[in-house]
């Protein structure tokens, strides 16, 4: 808010003439040494404060001249990604540091909107013209020491606007950063200079969450330039003693990160110093070498010796420590003959073999005396997939895995009811955890997932239509376990129930299409146990049109498709599709696994083709290419590749 002096002074003078003579009007007057100048000190430090700083979204823009204008949406692979508040941005620093040998990390979509320091904003249409001003910033060798970033004013607060006489006039609340510079800005211009105070008590808060309250200009003065001087000392000392340093090595196993002269990380490595002056340092689970550590004051500062290991060399010598932080790290620098290396520790507590496990749960059907039978040691608990060693053991009470005594005997066969056992994991340094496994035993419907499906062939006469066809009759039940239940197929319903004159597989059908068969599904080593399912058999003419592209994309987006048929094989059935439209992404998954692809369709001259890239996953890579439709239904896909064949059956359950 801007008051002229002299439109002031005529305010004042109508006032006099027109107010009543009788009435008293109280003047409020201000202490000159509370007024706030522009060419003070005091006025310089809060706009230090108040500028915007660029620094902070440098992960975003690489310059510290200005910052984005939040939200912004950037692109980061195929995923389209909105940044709205500072979390979001260092959200986006740790997922950066898993790509750092990635150039270009993420795409903006512009238009974007950048800010300055004086908060002067410029609406930035392309990229090159957000380069063309982040290269003008590195020529002009701009730099943000002036703004101070580790203290902020807690709005709202208020100033009074006084006349000349230093009665006040207005008062005005500012409740951010950016009002509060725009208006110390304005105590600059001269006509219309402002005589103004700031009304006291006012609270200021640190980077590190503490506050403190003044009550003059003088104090306000005190505690921004006592903040400034932190802020710089934050970076530069690390005030860590020497036995102090020692027992922060010696608290848990360290994540250490190891760069050369250029700044590029060159190895990744795992250490746990121990007491007794030995260091394990872990490449990964099965490279381990042993050295000796040591510690040394120096009038540089704190030094840590490693010497002695064998295969990860670059780790011995002489390190000083440079810098220590509140979120457990350490940074420590060696010299050598072509520059500087760099060592950084972040302390890691938890044994990286305990990343392997969790509780979970394992259900099984009821069995006799209301028991189940449960495979503790099943893969499924983690133990065969976790690359670290350690020693698992199971007990019946959680204070016998604690203890390490009473463990179950027979893990793949262990009977028991609804309740819980115990996992213990110990791993190589004798560290352990323990975890609960909830078992459940449940009676279970073992026909639930087979029921009266059809089947569909094509017509293989290329168009002669006679409506018989081949048909692999196991196909029906692709999609349901067989380990417990026992089927065969009939041409009659007598047959099914009496267990004679079994179909032979394949099968052709003997009636035109449709042809209605049934199934007999038994409980394995239980024949009284079973249901009866009917099915129809179905012939169609796949090649007189064939499917158009659109019809196979709503095809294959619709449901989960398995990998029923590979070259004649099943051993890609346990992996399931789920084709997703957005990004033309397909998770390919087991109950173990999971992998994210590409899937595209496109038309060639010999028919639609469903294309596969980027699956990395054992065995299954091999559908990686491009797949001509051969038949095409809303239930089934027959795909050739060459001599390859690819059989997909759409499973909705």
């Amino acid at each position: 808010m801007k008051i002229n002096k002299l439109l002031l002074y005529a305010f004042f003078a109508l006032l006099a003439l027109t107010s009543c003579q009788d009435e008293e009007v109280e003047a409020i007057t201000a202490d000159e040494q509370e007024i706030i100048q522009s060419d003070t000190p005091l006025a310089v430090f809060m706009t230090n404060i108040t500028s915007n700083y660029g620094a902070y979204d440098d992960i975003l823009d690489e310059s510290s001249c200005f910052s984005i204008e939040l939200p912004v949406t950037i692109i980061v692979g195929d995923v389209t990604i909105v940044i709205e508040t500072l979390q979001d941005i260092e959200d986006l620093e740790e997922l950066f540091e898993e790509f750092e040998d990635e150039e270009d990390f993420f795409d903006f979509v512009f238009p974007i909107t950048i800010i300055f320091s004086d908060y002067t904003e410029i609406v930035i249409e392309s990229i090159d013209q957000l380069e063309g001003f982040i290269e003008e910033c590195d020529l002009d060798g701009y730099e943000d020491d002036n703004i101070i970033e580790c203290v902020d004013f807690v709005y709202p607060i208020s100033f009074s606007v006084f006349n000349a006489d230093f009665n006040i006039v207005d008062t005005i609340t500012i409740e951010n950063d950016e009002a509060l510079y725009n208006f110390l800005e304005d105590l600059e211009d001269d006509e219309n200079a402002l005589i103004v105070s700031l009304n006291y008590p006012v609270t200021l808060v640190y980077a590190n969450g503490e506050t403190v309250t003044v009550n003059s200009n003088q104090e306000l003065a005190d505690a921004i330039e006592a903040a400034e001087d932190d802020c710089d000392d934050d970076d530069d000392i690390c005030e860590i003693g020497l036995e102090e340093l020692e027992a922060y090595l010696l608290e848990c196993a360290f994540e250490v990160e190891i760069y050369n002269q250029e700044e590029d990380l060159v190895d990744t490595l795992q250490f746990e110093f121990n007491a007794s002056g030995s260091i394990v340092v872990t490449g990964d689970a099965t490279v381990v070498d042993e050295g000796e550590w040591d510690l040394l004051e120096t009038d540089l500062g704190n030094k840590l010796i490693i010497e002695g290991l064998q295969t990860f060399t670059m780790a011995n010598g002489l390190w000083l420590l440079k810098e220590c932080d509140e979120d457990d790290e350490l940074e420590f620098v060696k010299e050598t003959d072509t520059g500087d290396i760099t060592m950084e520790l972040e302390l890691d507590c938890e044994d990286e073999v305990f990343d392997c496990f969790d509780d979970f749960e394992l259900v099984e059907c009821l069995g006799p005396n209301n028991e189940s039978e449960f495979n503790l040691s099943a893969n499924t608990v983690g133990l065969v997939d976790c690359p670290y060693e350690f020693i698992p053991s199971f007990h019946v009470t959680e204070a016998g895995a604690e203890a390490d005594i009473d463990a179950i005997e027979n893990t793949e066969s262990y009977w028991s009811a609804t309740g819980e056992v115990y996992l213990r994991i110990e791993s190589t340094n004798g560290n352990f955890e323990v975890f609960t496994i909830y078992l459940i035993a449940e009676e279970c419907n073992y026909f639930e997932c087979y029921g009266n499906y059809n089947l569909t062939v094509c017509d293989e006469d290329d168009g002669a239509e006679d409506g018989f066809g081949v048909f692999d009759l196991n196909l029906i039940f692709s999609n349901c376990p067989n380990d417990d239940v026992e089927y065969n197929f009939y041409a009659a319903l007598e047959d099914a129930e009496n267990e004679v004159n079994a179909l032979a597989n394949p099968f052709v059908n003997t009636i035109v299409s449709p042809q209605l068969i049934y199934s007999r599904v038994a409980l394995a080593g239980d024949p009284s146990a079973y249901e009866i399912f009917t099915h129809e058999l179905i012939v169609e003419d796949c090649y007189a049109d064939g499917c158009s592209e659109q019809e196979v994309d709503a095809y294959l987006l619709d449901c989960i498709w398995n990998a029923v048929n590979y070259n004649g094989s099943d051993n890609l059935m346990e992996w399931n599709f789920d084709f997703e439209g957005a990004n033309n992404i397909v998770v390919i998954y087991t109950d173990t696994q999971t992998i994210d692809a590409i899937w595209t369709t496109s038309q060639s001259e010999d028919g639609v083709v469903v294309t596969f890239d980027g699956v990395s996953g054992p065995n299954i890579q091999a559908i990686t290419g491009e797949w001509l439709v051969v038949e095409c239904s809303e239930d089934f896909f027959h795909l050739e590749r060459g001599d390859d064949t690819l059989l997909l059956q759409r499973n909705c359950d």
